[in-house]
């Protein structure tokens, strides 16, 4: 009972990650209509951005005015705001360029913008193309030791339920944020009525670019080692989380991630060898999906007249 319950704890947080992920694409599906395959990878740069700025000695400076926690946070915040910008200045220059035109170009600007930051983090970061070792900023010690849960794992899931109500609340009571929803369902009916939707868009990719940014903080601490080709799997993780929950859903990104997170948790733990298969199991099911219900796990069924 003990190593299923420890199991349930390893996916829930295997999940947050990749909800976090899940959620970005959403955000970006649902108001621009495209797939910004360069997620995962954006948000691998958040963990490389913390790793210079661990060697700028900016932790030890923090903790020496603050108590640590707090530090951590900050880092996580900084790391988090360079890729919300990195975000907002990937809009500006491979998305916007192709708005109107086919639905193919921005696919393919955003999967070379992917290739781009994977290769300038593995020629410019020290060592880059190897792993790094990630800095032990969460608690590394443990609640229970029966059931091997540590608190690095509570704080992962918190973190994670703490930026989804933060950002459910944004949407759905906030002024920017009923905007997003209104460009979202239909952006020429909110052009008419006068919304800013340009506005919208780019708070959007804000927003959507620190959420990656925290995911890539979490995915880094989890895994303890950090790749400069990580993100491609990660972000290809997330999209097809996406895809399972109902791309362009926030809630459906959830259920779609830890769908995917409990799959491969299980297979791990409960098949022999199973390890080498939990990421085939995962992605066969989304292949499954796809096969008898591509709109996904709460996603609508679009009708399309001609």
């Amino acid at each position: 009972m003990s190593l299923l319950l420890s199991q349930i704890i390893n996916a829930i947080m295997l999940g947050s990650t990749y909800s976090l992920i899940a959620i970005g694409f959403s955000l970006f599906f649902g108001v621009m209509d495209i797939v910004v395959f360069s997620a995962g990878d954006v948000a691998i740069v958040a963990a490389f951005s913390i790793l210079v700025l661990m060697g700028t000695q900016m932790l030890p400076v923090l903790d020496s005015i603050l108590p640590h926690a707090v530090s951590s946070v900050v880092m996580v915040f900084v790391g988090a705001m360079i890729t919300a910008l990195l975000m907002l200045l990937m809009y500006r220059l491979v998305i916007k360029p192709f708005e109107g035109k086919s639905p193919l170009m921005p696919l393919l600007s955003t999967i070379a913008s992917g290739i781009v930051l994977r290769e300038l983090i593995g020629i410019f970061y020290p060592q880059g193309r190897n792993p790094q070792a990630f800095p032990q900023m969460l608690p590394s010690g443990t609640i229970s030791s029966s059931l091997m849960i540590s608190w690095r794992n509570v704080i992962i899931i918190l973190a994670t339920v703490f930026l989804v109500a933060l950002l459910y609340w944004f949407v759905n009571k906030t002024k920017i944020g009923l905007s997003i929803q209104a460009v979202s369902q239909n952006r020429e009916a909110a052009m008419m009525v006068g919304l800013n939707w340009r506005l919208s868009i780019l708070v959007t990719f804000l927003i959507g670019g620190f959420l990656l940014g925290v995911s890539g903080f979490l995915v880094a601490s989890y895994s303890e080692v950090v790749r400069f080709d990580m993100g491609s799997m990660y972000g290809l993780k997330g999209f097809s989380a996406a895809v399972v929950g109902g791309l362009g859903s926030m809630f459906g990104g959830i259920a779609g991630g830890m769908l995917i997170a409990f799959i491969e948790v299980f297979v791990t733990a409960y098949i022999p060898g199973g390890s080498a298969y939990s990421g085939v199991a995962g992605f066969l099911m989304v292949i499954v999906f796809i096969l008898f219900k591509p709109e996904g796990i709460l996603g609508e069924k679009t009708v399309e007249k001609v």
